[in-house]
């Protein structure tokens, strides 16, 4: 099986190695176009807004101005207060603030101690260096991400999420974050690189399948987990999180990195601020593909309908809420309560907002004809 490796950096005077980092690698395994397992993390995203130009910062929040793309220089010093270095007993990571009031969001594994269980605090540092403690308001491992508000009172500069249906495959990104925690040199010890999202869409599995997330060759390495992925408008398009290992050589693969896709995060992150927890909903499908325009003509839609295609005999679980429901291998669903599902990376959105017992109106296509079918939602197994 691949293996992913997560990039959370132990903390160290002067270099930080590679050797001995603090979080061992993550069984995972790359799947393009394709989601198996009956891993079920569905969404639905808000409706795509069209991504402004142009960024200013107000001392709180950055604010997106009608305009042109910024400069990498301009985004890193409008971005720069909002990106934090996290440490806690199992090493260090990074993060970036969302919220004026001080949430701030990373991943589920910068935030597990040494012995592997999440933290209820941890020390965070601020890119001005002050430092302060924060609060573990709530932990994902399905989508490894976790929220953490920080104790001082005060305002903060934050950053703002993506719609993924903006983003664009080979437009410019960057990633700050503490990437092997380096000291020394001018102002903060982050670092910054720049390079492209390489892909959408992708599932990748850590302890569980992510889906919907961005692949990029923008350099990043341990420490660099649970820090911002931000295109030139100044928006969140992922939050960074796992390498791809190369089986040929035994290292890591060369500019092929992961980040979490943005509307998962604002989904979780919206989730754990409201409950502190994720209750995810369980349609029971798994093997399922995105609906592609060849695909589509073959059954007789439109080339442009989004939806999940039932690709296998197995697409369906036995026993599950979508099998007790009627659907078979084959169908294609293409709307879950009204929310239209343009890929995967929806599907699991949706689950991540519907928690298990809820009835939803499931309407996909089957045999020339769309059917609508109510489905009671399960609950994932952990």
């Amino acid at each position: 099986m691949k293996r992913l490796y997560s990039i959370f950096g132990t903390s160290v005077a002067g270099v930080a190695l590679l050797a001995g980092v603090a979080c061992s690698d993550s069984p995972t395994r790359v799947a393009s176009g394709s989601a198996p397992g009956a891993t079920d993390a569905i969404t639905t995203s808000a409706p795509a807004t069209a991504s402004a130009s142009g960024a200013q910062a107000t001392g709180t929040t950055i604010a997106i101005q009608a305009g042109k793309e910024m400069s990498a220089a301009d985004l890193v010093r409008l971005a720069e207060p909002a990106v934090v270095r996290i440490e806690t007993s199992g090493g260090v990571g990074s993060g970036f603030i969302v919220s004026e009031d001080g949430y701030l969001i990373t991943n589920n594994h910068v935030v597990s101690t040494s012995s592997g269980r999440a933290a209820t605090s941890v020390q965070v540092r601020l890119s001005d260096g002050t430092d302060t403690t924060g609060k573990v308001i709530g932990t994902d491992a399905r989508s490894d991400l976790a929220v953490v508000k920080l104790d001082a009172a005060r305002k903060y500069t934050a950053l703002k999420l993506a719609s993924l249906a903006d983003v664009q495959v080979g437009q410019d990104v960057i990633a700050i974050g503490y990437a092997l925690d380096l000291a020394g040199g001018e102002g903060p010890s982050y670092s910054v690189t720049r390079g492209i999202v390489s892909a959408k869409n992708r599932a990748i599995d850590e302890t569980s399948q992510i889906l919907g997330a961005i692949q990029t060759d923008t350099a990043i390495n341990h420490g660099n987990s649970g820090g911002p992925l931000i295109s030139l408008y100044g928006e969140v398009v992922g939050v960074n999180t796992a390498l791809q290992p190369d089986q040929t050589t035994g290292g890591v693969a060369q500019g092929i990195g992961y980040a979490v896709g943005s509307d998962t995060v604002r989904a979780v992150y919206e989730q754990i601020k409201a409950t502190g927890s994720v209750n995810r909903g369980l349609l029971g499908i798994r093997d399922f593909e995105a609906l592609r325009p060849a695909k589509a003509r073959e059954l007789g839609l439109p080339e442009s309908t989004g939806g999940v295609w039932l690709a296998k005999s197995t697409s369906v679980a036995t026993g599950g809420p979508a099998a007790a429901a009627g659907l078979k291998a084959g169908d294609v669903i293409l709307k879950i309560d009204g929310n239209v599902l343009r890929s995967e990376s929806d599907l699991a959105v949706q689950m991540i907002r519907l928690s298990p017992g809820k009835q939803v109106q499931v309407e996909f296509f089957r045999g020339g004809k769309t059917q609508t079918v109510t489905i009671t939602l399960g609950t994932p197994s952990q």
